[in-house]
């Protein structure tokens, strides 16, 4: 055997020195501010039944997760998301507790990119989730824990990119298959000549399409949207006017709405965004509504939750 000198495998990291300082620094912080906003933090395995995985995040996920054989011959996963364990714990340990759910996590998560070579298979959150509750206030909390997580980092050059489901979704029910996939595609490349070819006969919901995709600025952006959005899909932007509504001056600042986000449609029912932190090469968070999830592990209630990458995070120099 030849003497080789030991390796970690591809995605994986060594932290060391300041690298781990300031990871564990940023975890505190973020750990303090979910303790004092009440949510009670859980510590779910590292690894669980591939199926918890697969039933929250769909056939999709499967080849992303990093799988391996049990003794029994099932099939075992290291934790992809927290969202799915802390979904699976609310339906079984906490059958008979009072709704809300305030629940909290922090710790890694373990995924493979296939499209995107290079990038670490494990990545450490912090993050929450709201169970039981499915209005208006719930999404502001949410929100707000959010802009507040990442200022706990020290940092104040950050936004929130949001948007609601139910703008996108009438125009892209109205369309057949495989154009609704092309068009989504086109939507997410912001591709304004793939769509106007696409929908250039199209009427009603569909040729909102043309539009609402590019939508993207402040309050005012969702306000002059009104005017040109058909009736199916004024509710959910009516939704983002009253979130704007209740958040401060201080807030408001970090929020960007951009309503041509269809990343991630398939599983958000509502409100859904992302985090941006100047000087990350990446998202730094992400979350939303996802009111469907919880029934899939038989105790069906409304949900939203937010998720922080610290890793990510942990790039801006400090």
């Amino acid at each position: 055997m030849l003497n080789l000198p030991a390796a970690t495998p591809p995605g994986a990291l060594d932290l060391t020195g300041d690298a781990a300082k300031r990871r564990r620094a940023l975890q505190r912080a973020a750990v303090s501010v979910l303790e004092r906003a009440g949510y009670e933090e859980l510590l779910p395995p590292t690894f669980e039944y591939e199926d918890t995985f697969l039933r929250a995040g769909g056939s999709g996920v499967a080849e992303r997760l990093l799988r391996f054989p049990d003794r029994d011959g099932r099939v075992l996963a290291l934790r992809y998301d927290f969202t799915s364990s802390v979904a699976r714990i609310a339906a079984t340990t906490f059958t008979g507790a009072s709704l809300p759910l305030r629940l909290s996590y922090s710790g890694r998560v373990y995924r493979q990119e296939p499209e995107r070579g290079g990038r670490p298979r494990e990545t450490l959150q912090v993050g929450a989730e709201l169970l039981g509750d499915g209005s208006l206030e719930a999404d502001v909390e949410v929100v707000r824990l959010t802009i507040e997580l990442i200022r706990s980092a020290g940092l104040e050059d950050f936004q929130v990119n949001l948007g609601h489901v139910g703008v996108l979704a009438p125009g892209l029910a109205a369309l057949e298959e495989p154009v609704r996939a092309q068009v989504r595609r086109w939507i997410d490349r912001k591709d304004r000549g793939g769509l106007t070819r696409a929908l250039a006969d199209r009427t009603g919901d569909a040729a909102s399409l043309l539009h609402l995709p590019f939508v993207i600025g402040r309050r005012d952006a969702l306000e002059a949207a009104l005017g040109t959005t058909p009736v199916t899909a004024v509710e959910g932007l009516r939704h983002l006017l009253a979130l704007d509504d209740a958040l401060g001056p201080g807030e408001q600042s970090h929020v960007v709405y951009d309503l041509g986000e269809v990343r991630g449609l398939d599983y958000y029912t509502g409100v859904h965004f992302e985090v941006f932190v100047s000087g990350t090469g990446r998202a730094a968070g992400a979350g939303g509504r996802y009111d469907e999830l919880m029934g899939r592990f038989g105790r069906p209630m409304p949900a939203v939750g937010v998720s922080i990458d610290l890793d990510a995070i942990a790039e801006v120099p400090w």
